[in-house]
């Protein structure tokens, strides 16, 4: 038994309708620059638990994660995984906010 294959038909024949791009749009490399983002994840993440949190142990029971992990994040040696980020998302009103504007300082 074969498996069903997506197939992609073009026919070049008929115009396709394209919208004109904006004058103000900037593409996102313009805007973030993704290795930047991911060096100074850590520092950002720090200072996102150390005000929201009393300590690393707080953060480590909260994550579900060990200590030694809460303290890399607490000291800013490395940033959570995508789970984490989401959880925080998701349960605090306040984090994107916090995040948003920590960006906006730095950059």
């Amino acid at each position: 038994m074969s498996r069903p294959r997506l197939t992609l038909i073009v026919n070049n024949e008929i115009p396709c309708f394209q919208h004109e791009p904006r004058a103000g749009q900037k593409s996102w490399s313009n805007i973030f620059d993704p290795y930047a983002l991911k060096a100074s994840a850590p520092d950002l993440w720090s200072a996102y638990f150390r005000q929201r949190f009393n300590s690393p142990r707080e953060v480590a029971l909260f994550c579900d994660v060990s200590f030694q992990t809460a303290l890399n994040w607490w000291g800013a040696v490395t940033a959570p995984a995508s789970h984490i980020a989401l959880l925080v998302i998701l349960t605090d009103p306040g984090a994107p906010e916090f995040f948003a504007e920590e960006i906006r300082r730095v950059a």
